[in-house]
């Protein structure tokens, strides 16, 4: 989506952290942007941001698990602007129990937020973009824990953002001949209120965090502004690339996790070559979708 001006954007988790930051890029850029939240104290401050402002957005109270009040946050979007170009499921919560310790209840509350709020936009939005037969993007938002695993208590947290790589990996082949782009974020440390709603579940001020999430309120002070993170977004939808890391600080140690990967491949294993031709085609196909994107 190289022009984006007069497009409309549906951002979930849109009225604070990076959510706000990608909405406030995309309406300097002349975008229209619907704002949904969970949050109404969000939404209030997001309003009074943007108040006095000539944009064109519109604020929604929505929790992405329920699907029924998704259909009706797109219903009442598309009816305001007409049409969505571009999905950003930003919605998410932090951290989670210890592994070994978490109950059902705990997988519950992070994966039907985390993933189950991603998958609920692309069943609701995704069919509304394919429909006016403009393209479009999606833009998913992992963490840098969907690349560099985080240890216990951020296992939970870790599960979900992988799965949410996974999903946005196979979305982006499979949406080629729709021209409908699809982006990864991969956000490091930025200013955020992730960690409201695991504190607002368990009623406990950030002092009775665990240890882990105690620190990453306090590294909240050398974290990236989510306006500039949400400049790093509107480039990958206007460029549609496949991942947008704009936290330099894990090169290396990305670096170091693919190294160690290559260095476990067995090359002494038996080997039928016909396994390795299936392989091949397939590899083949990806590649000439991929191609296909190049040539938007």
């Amino acid at each position: 989506m190289h022009d984006v001006e007069g497009k409309v954007a549906f951002i979930t988790g849109g009225a604070s952290g990076i959510g706000f930051g990608m909405a406030r890029q995309f309406l300097d850029a002349g975008m229209k942007v619907v704002i949904a939240d969970f949050s109404d104290a969000n939404l209030e401050d997001a309003q009074n941001q943007l108040s006095g402002t000539n944009r064109e957005y519109m604020m929604l109270k929505l929790d992405v698990r329920d699907r029924a009040a998704y259909a009706a946050a797109a219903d009442a979007a598309e009816e305001r602007f007409g049409k969505i170009h571009v999905l950003c499921n930003n919605a998410g919560i932090g951290t989670g129990a210890p592994l070994a310790e978490a109950t059902f209840e705990d997988w519950d509350f992070l994966m039907n937020i985390n993933v189950g709020g991603v998958i609920n936009g692309v069943v609701t939005v995704l069919p509304r973009i394919r429909r006016h037969g403009e393209g479009g993007h999606i833009v998913n938002t992992s963490s840098i824990a969907g690349v560099l695993p985080l240890p216990d208590p951020g296992g939970m947290y870790t599960t979900t953002k992988f799965a949410v790589r996974g999903l946005s990996d196979s979305l982006r082949l499979a949406l080629v001949d729709d021209r409908i782009g699809v982006s990864c974020l991969f956000p490091g440390l930025t200013r955020t209120r992730i960690l409201d709603a695991v504190k607002d579940k368990n009623g406990n001020p950030a002092a009775d965090l665990d240890e882990v999430s105690k620190a990453f309120v306090l590294a909240q002070q050398y974290a990236m502004d989510p306006y500039d993170l949400g400049r790093a977004v509107l480039d990958a939808v206007r460029q549609n690339k496949p991942y947008i890391i704009a936290h330099k600080e894990f090169a290396e140690e990305m670096d170091d996790l693919h190294r160690e990967m290559m260095d476990t491949i067995r090359t002494d294993m038996p080997y039928d070559s016909r396994r390795g031709d299936l392989e091949a085609s397939r590899r083949e196909h990806i590649r000439a979708l991929k191609a296909r994107m190049e040539a938007w």
